[in-house]
């Protein structure tokens, strides 16, 4: 199911501190929504170390409609003390966005990096994607009064938005990010990039409408 909204120049950011913030994506004026939302206790020491003991870990897994995300991470990782509490909250966003978008399957990429994955800001060519950063600095996206676009087709230009301007997703939260594969939404994909690493070694999930 893909919503079809009216062209509008101006696409809106919502933010909010319950789920159902998130079915915001669905206004026609709204290109991105955060469900901001604390670091639970219960999962914060897995995803600390197995931030360590991964390193650098990229993963990539098909999820049909009942699947988990416990694919996704190595068989030493799943002993990790709060292992399952973390598994857990990943399988509700994974169910949340099933339900949200009614996909066919789910794309899960899990990420633990210590370097920046997307350093320029860009737009997704998908409908929408789910990003939860569960450590280190979140997402960074620009207002669309800070976006430079192109004034025909064609690749988004450098963008030369200043610290004043860039926004960031809080860790922890949850950002649906609606790209340009939405249908009405050619040319407003919302505008964003990884962060500069901080000496913090990041942990991303990111969830994908596959049909």
């Amino acid at each position: 199911m893909i919503h079809a909204p009216a062209r509008l120049s101006s696409p809106l950011a919502v933010t909010g501190n319950q789920p159902e913030c998130l079915t915001d994506i669905f206004r026609d004026e709204v290109n991105l929504v955060i469900w901001e939302r604390s670091p639970a206790p219960a999962w914060q020491a897995f995803v600390s170390r197995f931030c360590k003991e991964a390193g650098h870990l990229e993963r990539f897994v098909s999820l049909e409609a009942d699947d988990s995300a416990g694919q996704a991470i190595p068989d030493w990782a799943r002993s990790l003390p709060g292992a399952g509490d973390w598994l857990a909250d990943v399988d509700r966003l994974i169910d949340m966005y099933r339900c949200l978008f009614e996909p066919a399957a789910v794309g899960l990429r899990l990420h633990v990096l210590d370097g920046t994955m997307c350093p320029r800001f860009h737009v997704d060519r998908v409908p929408v994607r789910l990003l939860c950063t569960y450590q280190g600095p979140g997402t960074e996206w620009l207002p669309e009064s800070a976006v430079n676009r192109p004034a025909g087709p064609g690749p988004l230009p450098a963008q030369g938005a200043n610290d004043h301007q860039k926004r960031r997703v809080p860790t922890a939260a949850v950002a649906l990010l609606k790209g340009e594969a939405w249908v009405g939404n050619e040319g407003r994909g919302l505008v964003h990039r990884s962060p500069a690493p901080d000496g913090t070694p990041r942990l991303v999930i990111g969830l994908d409408w596959l049909s």
